[in-house]
């Protein structure tokens, strides 16, 4: 049995386990009766919210390849996404991820040279596009978080945008490659070189942002348009309970929620995203279904993405990428 099947009957194992501490701690008799009026036409909403986001993600993902100079094909496009989730969800921090689309993109005559700014492009994007609405959000509403009160958060989230927007800067200066060559020094880890030539990566990544300024801000749209509508799967969900959804406020403490797991240390998130969900969103169900609606945002949003995934990398391209991946993962 191999390493990656390993790792995938464990992980199967405890998304279970997860799922199911998460629902028998949250059910009470009270939400088993509001089965019966169980709202059909929100797993339909659901699945337009999933796939809305894959397209506006799919979009920004063409763009980028045209804007370093190269096309890919529709089926391509899905399989660079899904591959992303599978690999994501195996590999602690999601690190597998951001590999996998690079060894896809490989496969499709895409260089790794492109290949990695391109990805880098899109996870730097949506990160950015969290920090930046965070003190927005912090700005508009109330959010309790244990041990820090709602004004201390929303200086930290303003200084984290700040920092965001100096630290790109910072990392095309000379000051930062002799910061970088001092700190492989010191850690005594690797060649400094190749801390550098990581460092010339990601300024490669960036370049090609600043050499297409109008189809950079497009792209950071179709990153928006496609994290809010894959975001909309929670409160797509909740109307299978409650007709009552603040779909303002719902969304905003998904961004909360997803920027925290973007720095999650567990496969995919698993347990700490459920949790948050729990403790951020009780409030808006009734009481009692929350952990059924954490569970079934989990499968839609993560669950259905990762098993296409393990279908599109493991079935169509071979165990060897999977394998080539979590190599270069442990490397990251």
């Amino acid at each position: 049995m191999s390493t990656m099947v390993k790792r995938g009957i464990l992980i199967g194992l405890l998304l279970i386990i997860v799922s199911g501490i998460t629902i028998f701690f949250t059910i009470d008799m009270e939400s088993l009766a509001t089965l019966g009026t169980f709202n059909l036409s929100s797993l339909g909403l659901a699945a337009l919210a999933l796939t809305l986001g894959m397209y506006f993600d799919g979009l920004r993902l063409q763009r980028l390849v045209r804007m370093g100079g190269y096309s890919l094909s529709l089926v391509a496009i899905l399989r660079v996404i899904f591959g992303n989730y599978f690999m994501a969800m195996l590999t602690p921090g999601a690190s597998g991820g951001a590999v996998a689309q690079a060894l896809i993109l490989r496969s499709y005559q895409v260089p790794i040279g492109k290949a990695a700014p391109i990805v880098l492009v899109r996870t730097v994007f949506s990160i950015l596009f969290l920090i930046v609405m965070l003190p927005i959000i912090l700005l508009s509403e109330q959010i309790d978080v244990p041990y820090i009160t709602n004004s201390q958060l929303l200086g930290i989230s303003i200084l984290v945008v700040i920092f965001t927007f100096v630290g790109i800067y910072m990392l095309q200066t000379r000051l930062m490659k002799q910061f970088i060559t001092w700190i492989s020094r010191v850690m005594k880890k690797g060649n400094p070189k190749a801390w550098l030539l990581k460092l010339d990566e990601c300024n490669g990544g960036l370049s090609l942002l600043y050499a297409n300024p109008i189809q950079s801000l497009i792209v950071f749209i179709e990153s928006a348009l496609s994290l809010l509508c894959l975001y909309a799967i929670a409160p797509a969900l909740m109307y299978a309970f409650t007709i009552d959804i603040s779909i303002v406020e719902i969304v905003n403490r998904m961004i909360l929620l997803n920027l925290i797991l973007y720095f999650a240390p567990t496969p995919g998130g698993t347990g700490i995203a459920e949790g948050l969900f729990v403790y951020l969103f009780a409030p808006f169900v009734p009481v009692g279904t929350v952990g059924l609606v954490a569970v079934a945002w989990r499968i839609v949003a993560e669950y259905v993405p990762f098993f296409i995934g393990m279908y599109s990398v493991l079935t169509l391209y071979g165990q060897h990428i999977a394998r080539s991946v979590s190599t270069c993962s442990k490397e990251v």
